[in-house]
């Protein structure tokens, strides 16, 4: 009997974890509130080296600042160049800690935990940084309403590539719908409760361009590389605007939070 794969765990687990952690620190829910989120994600969490999900619930509570960072190559989100930034590279996004006590301002050797693993396990691996540099100062992608401006922008543009593929009208309307659900849920953020819209739209759309990114550059539309090829620096593009789109709703629940 072969053993069945193991699951992948759904996406943006430290954007989740952060948010949930930062509205308990305010008062807007309970530490269980925060360790079910955990559970949303993965079965086991391990804080590497030695530590459990109560470990974990620790080191992300009470710090002077927390922010979450989304980088990529070619686009290290103002990361500085380290194994830490190499870490979060691979696993798509990290949080930073300034494990300060509350009101410590300027740079300082952050605290990075970068998650990997699977529905069944998730490892966070805990880093210090060489270089110092202000955490706060990593909590701002721009206004959030100019960012949503540029969301909807760019809903439209990936919604046309698709439909320039071959691939996309070989494929039926429901595979499509289908397709693109599935990848849509995968991306979403569970949020605490907020009192910010804007937040939600904006999460909702970048999950939308993921989607999309990922059914196009993943050729689940059945399209040819040469198109794939051609359409490549347009979905790069997407897919850093929906990064940084994400980073801010996300940064900015947590600034929200902390006030």
């Amino acid at each position: 009997m072969t053993s069945s794969p193991l699951a992948l765990m759904r996406a943006w687990p430290a954007s989740a974890v952060a948010v949930w952690a930062a509205a308990r620190d305010a008062g807007r829910c309970a530490a269980d509130d925060v360790l079910h989120t955990l559970h949303d994600y993965a079965q086991v969490h391990e804080l590497d080296p030695g530590g459990d999900a109560l470990a974990l619930l620790a080191t992300v509570s009470g710090n002077a600042h927390m922010c979450v960072r989304m980088p990529a190559a070619g686009d290290a989100q103002g990361l500085p160049p380290d194994r830490a930034t190499d870490a979060a590279m691979t696993a798509g996004e990290v949080i930073l800690i300034d494990d300060r006590a509350a009101g410590a301002t300027g740079p300082t050797r952050p605290l990075a935990l970068v998650p990997f693993g699977t529905a069944e396990r998730c490892r966070w691996q805990s880093m210090r940084y060489d270089a110092e540099f202000a955490v706060d100062q990593l909590l701002s992608d721009g206004p959030l309403g100019e960012i949503e401006y540029e969301l909807r922008e760019a809903t439209g543009d990936a919604a046309t590539i698709i439909g320039a593929l071959s691939g996309a009208r070989a494929a039926s309307p429901a595979d499509l719908r289908d397709a693109l659900a599935a990848r849509v849920a995968h991306a979403r953020i569970d949020l605490p409760p907020h009192d910010n819209p804007r937040i939600d739209r904006v999460l909702a759309s970048s999950a939308q361009i993921d989607a999309i990114v990922s059914l196009t550059g993943a050729g689940a539309l059945g399209d040819s590389g040469s198109q794939v090829a051609s359409a490549d620096d347009q979905l790069r593009r997407l897919s850093a605007l929906s990064r940084r789109a994400r980073s801010a709703a996300v940064n900015t629940l947590i600034v929200e939070y902390s006030r």
